[in-house]
């Protein structure tokens, strides 16, 4: 498998690669400027190069000889390269692990380690008296996930501690029952001190080292479901239960319990357009050091601005002292046309050469994670947006994410 993976990813670049000139032409007739490319000179001339001897070796029934591209490696000097994986993947097979561990040195579990995921409703509801304060939970659901990074050395993102979503209602209620009596301020902080604390403690005394960072908040803060200081209000128990403060204290308890190398992060969808309304919620955490960074979602497409708009709210975030992790890529395109995956390529290109760029300049850029493997297993499955297609061919956007220079730049 991972042969007849490098030998189709090496004929596509390879035909990418003789039709640069092509977009070269284009940039110079637009005016458009080149990113700086992580591809050397050398490796080009010594792909096409070996072309002639790879199309002999090819009609011999021998193995291409082995030229690919790593994500990781490429911006192995600047930060990680992530994915977001579903638990089945990590049982379907040599292809996808080594398409996994060719391009990525860093995870996230797509739901497995969600509270929704980790609690333990029949263990809370058998032994009510003792679990009245402290949910039980459990981890099997992320443990292949667990084994698959510390068998490969690879590290972990956390997500999400604390969500109004996939936390499901019981955890909320007196008796642990979906349509129970809700519990009051004081119960609810003590059971959301506790979970954070088994959380970070597991992973903290079982597998240490292995999480890097932590979503300790996910998507608090909305202008149209919000209250007068856009916390978000609708279908959000922690804010029935708590009260407008509960982002800030989960940031309390995660800082009490996270070990010195877990990275703490808010975690939130279209920061470019509500960054001073995270930059003022999140003031005080901030000024206390409960914080680290910014995950910034990015679930974007073609036409969204990441050359200006999209950088400024990063900029905005790191002058504020954060770092800043791009947590949720993918750049969704209306149809598989030549010209629209050319686009998507383009607009690839743009993100992660404009992340390098500013980490490259001083700006605390620590991670890009790209949430899913392949178009046939991901969230926007009808706009084609991650780096390989279903069948997990490398697309124009994986090139564009490598820096190819066959994929112009953008602006």
């Amino acid at each position: 498998m991972r042969r007849k993976w490098k030998s189709c990813l090496f004929l596509m670049m390879l035909c990418l690669v003789l039709a640069g000139c092509a977009g070269q032409d284009m940039q110079e007739s637009t005016g458009q400027t080149q990113d700086t490319d992580t591809v050397t000179e050398s490796r080009i001339t010594q792909e096409t190069e070996t072309a002639e001897e790879s199309t002999q070796a090819m009609s011999e029934g021998s193995d291409i000889p082995e030229q690919e591209y790593s994500l990781a490696e490429i911006y192995e000097d600047n930060f990680p390269v992530g994915v977001a994986l579903p638990g089945w993947i990590f049982q379907a097979g040599a292809e996808y692990e080594e398409l996994i561990l060719a391009n990525f040195n860093s995870i996230t579990c797509e739901n497995e380690m969600k509270p929704d995921a980790i609690l333990d409703r029949e263990a809370s509801r058998a032994d009510l008296e003792n679990t009245y304060r402290r949910a039980a939970v459990k981890f099997d659901a992320c443990m292949p996930a667990v084994e698959f990074a510390k068998e490969h050395g690879l590290k972990i993102r956390l997500h999400t501690l604390v969500w109004h979503s996939q936390t499901p209602r019981w955890f909320f209620t007196e008796d642990y029952t979906d349509d129970g009596e809700l519990v009051d301020r004081e119960v609810m902080l003590a059971r959301m001190e506790n979970y954070i604390a088994d959380v970070l403690t597991y992973f903290k005394e079982n597998h240490p080292g292995l999480i890097y960072a932590v979503d300790v908040v996910n998507e608090a803060f909305d202008s149209g479901t919000g209250d007068e200081n856009e916390v978000r209000m609708t279908d959000n128990l922690w804010y029935e239960t708590v009260g407008a403060d509960y982002y800030y204290q989960a940031f309390v308890f995660a800082r009490n319990y996270a070990s010195p190398d877990m990275k703490l992060f808010y975690n939130d969808y279209g920061c470019m357009y509500k960054t001073d309304r995270i930059l003022k919620n999140l003031a005080q955490a901030k000024e206390e050091g409960l914080i680290d960074g910014i995950g910034m979602q990015s679930h974007l497409s073609v036409n969204e601005d990441i050359q200006y708009k999209f950088m400024f709210a990063v900029r905005a975030f790191c002058d504020a002292g954060y770092e800043v992790q791009a947590t949720e890529l993918d750049i969704g395109i209306e149809d598989t046309e030549d010209t629209t995956l050319m686009r998507q390529g383009r607009k690839y290109r743009s993100f992660f050469g404009n992340m390098k760029k500013l980490q490259e300049e001083g700006y605390a850029i620590t991670g890009i994670t790209v949430w899913g493997l392949h178009d046939g297993a991901s969230w926007r499955g009808d706009e084609w947006p991650l780096l390989f297609d279903a069948d997990l061919n490398p697309k124009k956007a994986y090139l564009g994410a490598a820096l190819d220079p066959s994929i112009p730049a953008v602006e």
